[in-house]
């Protein structure tokens, strides 16, 4: 009775485990497909390989036209799927693919992966490593098989490889068995590896493994080898890095002319569909190795391996070559501006705009027909109810969307895209949202879907400020007038909509003085920083005589501006002395007993300032003392003001030696700036002058005539 009743608990434990591990499989497999990205029907364009133990399969998705190439699901299984004839690689064009792949998602038991292979071996649709009797989980269907302990070089384990061929490895399970007793297990390729990676190099090549002597001493003295993989190009990661449970895009990227293949790894969201950096590597491909016979073309496809442990191996087309090559791109555009808003730019709150989803058909085997359009449009805008679809071919249509929710646009577009209609544009108008603060509207992604391209784009990352009625007031009324030398000072006051998040220290005021902008600066906080008070100061030596002009706007951190207000300052007209020389002298001159002139210095200095009306008039007189010693000995000359050819004797009675008009402009009339040494003031000396220091005063006298 005891051990009837304990090996039920035992049989019953093992149901429960066993049964658990089934479940967990299948619904990892069935999420797996419920949750596929959008891609492509497979039809025609992959098929499983030929051999009798491809377990690989072309199954539907629940996503609508989409099929997935299902390459392991299962223990000690080979899957291989690859292009049908019509759909080689083309190796003399630039080429891209793109493409989802799903590892699992068990982490860290995942196992083995899968690899995309391009190869022209010989066995074409039936190209298999060498497995023998049991399938190496580690080959992941392209490898050679590492099960010969005694081979010492890497020539027959390459053969065992499929050959002409380049594969890129998506490696869930580090295989690092190093010792006797696993030589020969095929469980070694990955060496100093520490985690899932992508790698890539040549299958068939020798070069590609490194055989290891593994030995031991006891029980008695043994040796074997084990070969390591070189990993070109890896991109490594922890047990996240693929059997996670989520889908992970690829984009190849082929460049003829420098033979090399670009992969870009995670450079998509799994869940928007955004595109994002991604890690990319680069090949080197030598065409010798994969194209021996110069054909140009290369068979290409997916293959995996599993051993004892396993991993659901799911790959969805997005992009295959040559069949549809098309893009997407799109353009928002402010129409109240004309601007283009690019990542990180700025549309106004309330302006109308236009959002542009252009299709482009480049090339293909194929038109690109019954493409389905699934449209995830930005937040913070107001869209109209009905989109234009515009064809090159000069046809028209309205998509309606009057039901539309959560900004998601869906619909089919009703003309084939080919080489005589290459371009349709989707086009959607409305206004952007009133907001009362920046909001941050973040990239939305659109997919265009047939049955034999898809393609997506995402639009800009931008913000949405708010379109605010700023009212600015003057407290200091619309006029002041000044004294000369005085500064003016506005008194102004900001009023902001109640519910908008701005203070005083936000506000930017810009001023312009007579036509001239002037330094903008932020109101300061003042003893309450939300008062929207402030006072602009400008200096006297700023201000013109008669009417000047002050303009100020204020401006917010969204771009809105106030109204403009003007202030008008007047300042009464002047007529004065700018400079005058308060001591000015004549050069010491050396007596010679006859009469001569004697030259003025340099510094001499009279300027006249004339700030009045324009037509106002002025003149100038000169009057002066007779030159004499401090002792009194007047000097044998006198000083005269030449005028042209005339010269008038400067005596103590006021003679007018200039005049002149003020303009519109200040006038600065510079009197000793026109004089040359013939000209002004001249001292001449007598012949019978004495020797001494002489002075004399002179007088300027400055009249406003009349």
């Amino acid at each position: 009775m005891k051990l009837k009743t304990w090996l039920g608990v035992v049989f019953g434990l093992g149901a429960v485990v066993l049964g658990g591990g089934v479940a967990q499989a299948d619904t990892d497999y069935d999420n797996a497909l419920k949750s596929a990205p959008q891609g492509i029907s497979l039809e025609n364009i992959f098929t499983p390989g030929t051999t009798s133990n491809n377990q690989a399969a072309v199954v539907d998705t629940n996503t609508a036209g989409t099929q997935a190439a299902k390459v392991n699901n299962g223990k000690k299984q080979f899957g291989a799927l690859w292009s049908t004839a019509d759909n080689s690689f083309d190796l003399t064009k630039n080429e891209t693919a793109s493409m989802w792949l799903y590892f699992g998602n068990t982490g860290k038991k995942a196992a083995d992966g899968m690899a995309l292979v391009f190869q022209n071996d010989g066995a074409g649709l039936a190209a298999s490593p060498g497995f023998g009797k049991t399938i190496s989980g580690e080959t992941l269907g392209v490898w050679g098989v590492d099960t010969d302990k005694k081979q010492s070089t890497a020539d027959k384990l390459a053969a065992s490889a499929i050959q002409n061929s380049w594969a890129l490895e998506f490696d869930t399970h580090l295989n690092t068995s190093s010792n006797y007793s696993n030589a020969g297990d095929a469980d070694s390729f990955d060496g100093k590896l520490k985690g899932p990676h992508l790698a890539h190099n040549y299958p068939g090549e020798a070069s590609t493994y490194q055989m290891v002597k593994a030995s031991q001493l006891l029980p008695y003295p043994a040796s074997g080898y084990y070969a390591t993989q070189t990993h070109a190009g890896a991109i490594t990661g922890d047990y996240t890095l693929l059997s996670n449970g989520a889908w992970h895009h690829l984009t190849l990227d082929w460049d003829a002319t420098t033979k090399q293949m670009t992969y870009t790894f995670n450079d998509k969201d799994p869940v928007t569909g955004n595109d994002q950096a991604g890690v990319s590597e680069t090949a080197d491909l030598d065409l010798k190795k994969i194209d021996p016979d110069n054909s140009g073309k290369i068979r290409w496809g997916f293959t995996g391996a599993t051993g004892d442990s396993y991993e659901n191996n799911l790959v969805v087309m997005e992009k295959v070559p040559g069949l549809v090559n098309a893009k997407a791109h799109t353009t928002l555009t402010d129409l109240q501006t004309n601007q283009t808003i690019d990542d990180g730019d700025v549309l106004k709150g309330t302006h109308q705009f236009r959002l542009d989803y252009q299709l482009d058909y480049r090339d293909g085997k194929q038109s690109w027909k019954d493409v389905a359009a699934k449209i995830q449009l930005p937040a913070s805008l107001d869209y109209d109810q009905t989109a234009t679809i515009r064809y090159q071919n000069g046809k028209t249509s309205s998509v309606d969307l009057a039901g539309m929710t959560d900004n998601q646009a869906s619909f089919t577009l009703g003309e084939a895209l080919s080489a005589d209609n290459p371009t349709a544009t989707i086009s959607f108008t409305g206004a952007a949202a009133d907001v009362k603060g920046p909001v941050t509207v973040d990239a939305s992604a659109g997919s265009f879907t047939a049955v034999n391209g898809v393609v997506t784009t995402d639009t800009s990352v931008f913000t949405v400020n708010p379109t605010l009625e700023l009212n600015l007031f003057s407290l200091s009324g619309s006029s002041v007038q000044l004294e000369p030398g005085e500064s003016a000072t506005f008194k102004g006051l900001i009023v902001i909509p109640e519910g908008v998040d701005l203070n005083n220290t936000d506000m930017t005021v810009h001023p312009t003085l007579n036509g001239t902008a002037q330094a903008d600066f932020k109101l300061p906080a003042g003893d309450d920083n939300s008062s929207g008070r402030f006072n602009y100061s400008v200096a006297a030596n700023q201000l013109k005589s008669g009417t000047n002009t002050l303009k100020l706007s204020v401006e917010d951190p969204y771009g809105n501006v106030s109204n403009t207000v003007t202030y008008t300052i007047t300042v009464p007209g002047q007529l004065l002395f700018q400079q005058v020389s308060t001591k000015s002298s004549f050069e010491a001159t050396t007596l010679t007993g006859a009469s001569q002139k004697v030259k003025r210095t340099k510094d001499w200095q009279v300027e006249i300032l004339d700030t009045r009306e324009a037509g106002a008039e002025w003149s100038l007189q000169v009057a002066g003392t007779k030159f004499a010693t401090a002792a009194g000995q007047e000097l044998s000359g006198s000083l005269y003001y030449y005028d042209s050819d005339q010269k008038s004797p400067v005596t103590s009675t006021p003679m007018t030696v200039m005049s002149g008009t003020s303009s519109d402009q200040d006038d600065v009339t510079d009197v000793v700036g026109g004089w040359d040494d013939e000209a002004g003031l001249v001292l001449e000396v007598d012949g019978d002058a004495v020797q001494g220091e002489y002075s004399a005063n002179i007088t300027w006298t400055l009249n406003n005539v009349p």
